[in-house]
């Protein structure tokens, strides 16, 4: 168990939100002050509970958490209501892959008063067209650059940081835009949320993203707005794993549809009004996003923007490491873009294409991300959905699109990706064809490989046995796990999902033989169909009805729910019906 506190004599959470006008902070309700806490709680305690250490094995042991939380509010009856705590649970648990479990308790003693989150309130009016997060990344600024000097919008941009490095980032790209002429048309509010007097043990911080959320809606409220916008690419938003150790949310979900759609449903429950927000660029690619910036003439300021996840590793000229995935991610798309002069190759520690990767975690993110590619160019429509399942989870989160229209818009998006990144590694190959037959480039550099063996793999980790290698297998497939609830006459499944009524009686005839094969680890016997139509009491024709409308509920919930796609119920003609043996059957609380 872990105390934080954002007041008081033992405060341990620090929330800044700095620079706003005076006028303004008079229009913050008491529900937005919850929000601010709740959101920094969340936030700060996902950087204190580790998942293990960066060894495969731990991660996949230790990846998923279960957090409870009790805290005390200003209106807890209102986070308590079904409408907020169901979306606040699912929302969150989509984003992480934890378990999320809360207990709002009316507050006992008075909590901080406005003007404790809001220090430096400044002079003056401002009447902003939008409200957008601005992290000082490629996307953002790009998001910047086109709606204050491309749409002459007057922008609000909320900043968060955690470290005075990605502050400082920020500011010197408001200054470049102020120079250009854009000062009048921004407003940039600067937040800081950290923990302190503690150590962060996890850096992963899939929260991170309603935390942001969360601060630009109590700006945005602030300025009498019901919306905002992320400013993110599609590839990033819609987290389509590149290796089985990027699995989940180890991959960010940051502004995928199904967390967008939860994000407004949280904060239009909070407020009983609806609340939108807005993801310009989820249909583009990084290199069509980084191409905005040099289109309204500020690609002077590239090479001042940041992607990198790792500060500590900064330096006064080097901003980025060259081996995390969002450092990988921007290069490829600023070199498809073709401004590599713009962002010069000594602003990173380890070149993309030059680069000796021969340390394991170095090589291994960048190699599946070629992969990755390389096997995508050659898929087809139908193939794409069969070898990445986990993209059905956006599918019917995207409004105004059909299923197969959302699916095709997706498969052109990472095609284009894909063609992006091997541009880029066929560029780099006719630049250094010479040196490359010389053998003048390091064995582990991405080029190299590409070169002797014209197809890379990810390279297996170091020392580890064959049980470690199988469990990781397993894990980069969805299992779908379901519950028994017998007093309530149900079958139950992550996400709240639920069969009951006949639904309930059929899985239930057919429970008996795969608990006998699954216990014995033998093969599950199918049930005859008279056999199964008497337990139910009904004739073969209903049977084969019921089953039918069993499945059409399955498939049309599990596949965009979970990621799952999978026959529910088997049939084998002349032996009969039995529950899919990839099913698997836990408790109630492990559920």
């Amino acid at each position: 168990m872990i105390e934080l506190d954002v007041q008081g004599p033992s405060k341990n959470v620090n929330l800044r939100i700095e620079d706003l006008n005076k006028a303004l902070l008079s229009n913050i309700p008491d529900v937005l002050l919850d929000l601010l806490e709740v959101a920094a709680y969340v936030y700060c305690a996902d950087q204190r509970i580790s998942r293990g250490s960066d060894k495969l094995t731990d991660h996949g042991r230790k990846w998923r958490r279960s957090l409870h939380f009790t805290i005390p509010l200003r209106q807890p009856d209102l986070w308590d209501s079904d409408a907020v705590s169901t979306a606040l649970r699912d929302t969150l648990g989509f984003l992480s892959d934890d378990a999320y479990s809360f207990d709002f308790v009316k507050a006992t003693k008075p909590l901080a008063e406005r003007s404790l989150y809001f220090p430096n309130l400044v002079d003056g009016t401002f009447v902003p067209d939008d409200i957008a997060l601005f992290s000082g990344g490629v996307d953002s600024f790009a998001g910047a650059v086109e709606d204050v000097i491309g749409n002459g919008k007057k922008m609000v941009l909320v900043g968060h940081h955690s470290a005075t490095k990605v502050f400082s980032v920020q500011k010197e790209l408001i200054d470049g835009l102020q120079k250009m002429g854009a000062g009048r048309n921004i407003f940039y509010v600067s937040v800081n949320v950290t923990n302190t007097g503690a150590k962060v043990t996890e850096y992963t911080q899939r929260t991170r993203s309603f935390l942001f959320a969360s601060l630009a809606l109590v700006v945005a409220r602030m300025f009498g707005k019901d919306e905002f916008t992320f400013y993110e690419n599609g590839v990033v938003g819609l987290n389509i794993p590149i290796a089985k150790d990027v699995l989940g949310a180890r991959a960010t979900r940051t502004t995928h549809p199904k967390v967008v759609q939860g994000f407004e449903a949280i904060f239009s429950a909070l407020l009983d009004r609806e609340v939108s927000v807005k993801t310009p660029y989820q249909w583009l690619t990084k290199r069509e996003v980084t191409e905005k910036i040099r289109q309204y003439n500020c690609g002077h300021l590239l090479s001042k923007t940041s992607s990198c996840t790792r500060p500590k590793t900064w330096t006064k000229h080097r901003r980025h490491c060259g081996a995390c995935s969002q450092c990988i991610d921007r290069r490829f798309g600023v070199l498809a873009a073709g401004m590599g002069e713009l962002d010069p190759a000594d602003g990173y520690e380890l070149d993309l294409l030059l680069g000796d990767r021969s340390l394991e975690r170095d090589i291994r993110m960048a190699v599946a991300y070629v992969k990755f590619s390389q096997t995508f160019s050659s898929l087809t429509k139908v193939g794409f959905i069969s070898e990445h399942p986990q993209i059905t989870s956006a599918l019917r989160f995207l409004p105004g699109l059909s299923a197969d229209e959302a699916r095709d818009k997706i498969y052109d998006l990472y095609r284009r990706h894909a063609q992006d990144v091997l541009d880029v590694i066929r560029g780099g190959l006719q630049a250094h064809a010479d040196e490359l037959v010389r053998g003048e480039l390091p064995a582990g550099s991405l080029l190299s490989m590409c070169f002797s063996r014209g197809h890379i793999d990810i390279p297996p980790p170091s020392g580890y046995d064959q049980k470690v290698k199988d469990f990781m297998d397993g894990l980069g497939k969805p299992v779908c796990e379901f519950a028994v609830d017998a007093d309530a006459g149900r079958i139950l499944f992550k996400g709240g999902f639920f069969l009951e009524g006949t639904n309930f009686k059929l899985v239930q005839a057919l429970l008996d033989n795969h608990r006998i094969g699954k216990k014995a680890a033998a093969e599950i016997a199918y049930v005859a169909p008279s056999a199964l139509a008497d337990a139910l009491s009904i004739d073969e024709q209903s049977l084969r009805q019921q089953i039918a409308r069993l499945k059409k509920a399955v498939n049309e919930t599990l596949p965009a729910a979970l990621g799952i796609v999978l026959e529910f119920i088997e049939n084998k003609q002349r032996e009969g019906y039995r529950l899919n043996p990839e099913l698997r059957e836990v408790s109630k609380g492990d559920l």
